[in-house]
């Protein structure tokens, strides 16, 4: 995969293409984590209510500028929160603890070397594998390596996705599905999940059911790309473009049919060395086959684990799931996750492959391994998380 150099505040949601390894200390400098003043503690040994220790104010060190002065016995130095501490000074005592008359700082108690102080490199150490490859870096990463004067950093290259949504009866014009043609709305979900998931979403656009011009469209756009996927067509009838021309062309394994309920008409194929994975045309089975075959392809792209979710967390069911048929497939049920008592639940939305609402409804998935027939109410499952819909 290319690599490129982005601007470090560019680089939240992008992917590191090498360990990162922290140039310098965080702080680099001991630095005082209360508004007082900087001692040297060995001054402070004997201080008490009965007998104060008065030490002259020689400076205010305030933040931004390194050491600039150091303490001598009988010295202390007004000190701001984050400001670094003088040489010489290994403790802050807070301002609402002592007594300031005129340039001499009265002093009450004794203190503990290094109180109220954020170590050099207690944060950070010079050296530390902060990231590794592989790693998709925060805004919370970005500031981060900013503050260790990281001004931009090298990413993988977001992994082209071209899109090709296949159909007579699709189209972009609301108008015209009052006479019969229906929304090019998946292209638009779909859109959303590369985005999410890292990609550089390409919109091919809608393709006849033609295999030449399938063919056509593919070949055009074969260089702008790393990876093709077309959404519907890829059943068996003579009008499924999509895996009629992935069966012919495929340079590679070709895939048609999966152990996946909704998603069982999905496939993958090879054009030249590139994948085209085929998306079934339902919108569940769009969802279900985009996560188990693109996503992890897109992440692999981007030398990530290839999963097939983005995050996942133990949920309690609600109800019995019963599963009636394809018992030796992988079954996927998009669920709802609630929050009641300090406990996280998961609700199932039920509902035939084309169910446009389910994912509105649903945060994630649950999934029934081959061989399970149901899932009882009270079991503590996986809700697996898609990358933003």
């Amino acid at each position: 995969m290319e690599k490129e150099r982005v601007h470090v505040f560019e680089s939240a949601e992008r992917v590191l293409c090498e360990p990162f390894i922290a140039p310098t200390d965080l702080p680099p400098y001991d630095s005082s984590h209360m508004d007082g003043f900087a001692v040297r503690s060995a001054d402070l040994q004997t201080a008490s209510l009965h007998s104060p220790i008065s030490l002259k104010n020689i400076a205010t060190c305030t933040p931004g500028q390194p050491p600039y002065l150091r303490l001598t016995p009988g010295t202390t130095a007004r000190i701001l929160t984050g400001a670094y501490l003088p040489e010489g000074a290994d403790a802050v005592v807070p301002q609402e603890e002592v007594t300031v008359e005129g340039d001499q700082v009265i002093f009450t108690s004794p203190v503990t070397p290094y109180q109220y102080v954020d170590l050099k490199g207690f944060d950070v150490k010079r050296g530390q594998t902060l990231f590794e490859e592989g790693h998709r870096l925060k805004m919370a990463d970005a500031v981060l390596l900013a503050s260790m004067g990281v001004g931009s950093i090298e990413v993988f290259v977001k992994p082209r996705v071209g899109v090709l949504a296949v159909g007579d009866e699709l189209t972009d014009d609301f108008g015209e599905t009052r006479r019969g043609k229906v929304l090019n709305t998946h292209t638009h979900l779909v859109k959303k999940l590369v985005q999410s998931c890292g990609g550089r979403f390409i919109f091919l656009g809608i393709i006849r059911d033609d295999p030449i011009a399938l063919q056509e469209t593919v070949q055009n756009h074969y260089n702008q790309v790393h990876m093709f996927l077309s959404i519907a067509g890829s059943s068996i009838s003579e009008k499924d473009v999509s895996s009629i021309f992935t069966s012919k062309q495929s340079t590679g394994a070709f895939v048609h049919g999966l152990k996946l309920q909704p998603g069982r008409v999905g496939g993958f194929g090879f054009i030249g060395e590139k994948p085209l994975i085929l998306l079934p045309g339902l919108i569940m089975s769009t969802l279900n086959v985009f996560m188990f075959l693109a996503y992890p392809a897109i992440r692999r792209l981007l030398h990530q684990q290839p999963l097939f979710y983005h995050h996942r967390l133990k949920a309690e069911l609600t109800e019995t799931v019963r599963f009636r048929k394809y018992h030796d497939f992988v079954k996927v049920v998009w669920v709802s996750v609630k929050e009641r008592d300090d406990k996280v639940f998961c609700v199932p939305n039920y509902g035939e492959s084309s169910g446009m609402s389910i994912p509105s409804r649903s945060d994630g998935f649950i999934i029934g391994m081959p061989g399970v027939k149901e899932i009882t109410e009270g079991s503590k499952v996986w809700v697996h998380y898609p990358p933003t819909l």
